[in-house]
């Protein structure tokens, strides 16, 4: 008859394989969603129109779109940032606190400027002959800054830090490609309504990041 060690033991390597389990799971899970963002951006620059009509027919909500798929790559340029800061500069080596709670507000202030795209995106649809659609307009939000938050792997590197402004063209015609599709924009209105919120985010960023450098 097995003692009690050996019910002990085996709860123990039950508990352990269960843990294992448990982290190669989320390790999997964690897995298929960067292949998902990856795909989706090569998507998106390969067959814009064609990713766009997928991006129109899926079904989900503002607060998957920005915690599930925003959130994630929000995180990459202010983690780079943090990690290329501390590798190539030691002269910030005892800033650290204060360097982790600028990247921690850039993060949530990248969220929320995709909020406010989106928001801007659905606010001036009048006035490009578009359809308003909430729902739409934080997809094209979230979607066509893809290739701007992945870029943000260059801030490894310090030197490239200006790599990410060249990829800001990308994002402007990404949602030139799909405002037509998700807002029903007139094609040759759609440029013009890209570069109007492009400029206004561009403003809604430059005031957010103030607030960050005032608050850090």
């Amino acid at each position: 008859m097995p003692s009690g060690e050996d019910h002990q033991d085996a709860g123990a390597r039950g508990a352990h394989r269960f843990r294992i389990d448990d982290a190669r799971m989320r390790a999997e899970q964690a897995w298929r969603k960067s292949e998902s963002i990856f795909s989706r951006a090569w998507g998106l620059l390969r067959e814009p129109k064609k990713e766009w009509r997928q991006i129109r027919d899926e079904e989900t909500t503002v607060p998957a779109l920005l915690f599930g798929y925003v959130a994630p790559l929000a995180a990459i340029t202010p983690i780079a940032s943090l990690i290329g800061s501390y590798t190539f500069r030691s002269d910030l080596a005892g800033d650290f606190s204060q360097a982790v709670v600028r990247a921690a507000l850039t993060w949530l202030v990248s969220i929320a400027l995709v909020y406010l795209l989106g928001f801007l995106i659905n606010a001036l649809a009048d006035n490009f002959d578009a359809d308003r659609n909430e729902l739409a307009a934080q997809k094209i939000a979230a979607y066509s800054l893809t290739p701007a938050f992945l870029s943000g792997l260059f801030e490894l590197w310090p030197g490239f830090g200006w790599v990410p402004l060249f990829l800001l063209a990308a994002t402007v015609f990404l949602m030139f490609r799909g405002l037509p599709v998700l807002m029903n924009a007139p094609e040759e209105r759609a440029l013009s309504y890209a570069a109007m919120v492009t400029v206004a985010g561009g403003v809604a960023l430059f005031v957010l990041f103030s607030l960050v450098s005032c608050v850090t």
